[in-house]
């Protein structure tokens, strides 16, 4: 890690905890050339596939346009909001565990189904 200060590259961790929200690790750090403390925060990074269309393009995975689908699908049926919700996010779950970087879109109509 660089110090923002002297931008050395040698800095020790003094102290680290996990944020409030713990979603991320709070690091405290000191840089052992300018002695000046800093803060840094490690996040993890999820990255969802790549939609590859039948035509061959690609796009960015993107739940909003997925949740449209599903309520125009759904408009005349008796399926509550929360019900989309959390078959989106079932979907974006599947999405993240098969670790694939691009993902078909009849793959994606098939978890819907």
């Amino acid at each position: 890690m660089r110090c923002p200060f002297c931008g050395n590259s040698e800095t020790q961790v003094v102290d680290s905890r996990v944020s409030e929200e713990g979603d991320a690790i709070r690091r405290r750090r000191r840089c052992q050339s300018c002695d000046k403390r800093f803060t840094t925060y490690e996040r993890v990074e999820l990255a969802l596939p790549s939609v590859v269309k039948r035509n061959g393009s690609r796009s960015d995975y993107d739940p909003a346009k997925l949740r449209a689908s599903l309520s125009l699908a759904l408009r005349k049926r008796p399926v509550s909001t929360e019900d989309v919700d959390a078959a989106v996010a079932r979907i974006e779950e599947q999405l993240l565990a098969s670790g694939l970087r691009e993902v078909a879109s009849g793959h994606i109509g098939e978890l819907v189904m």
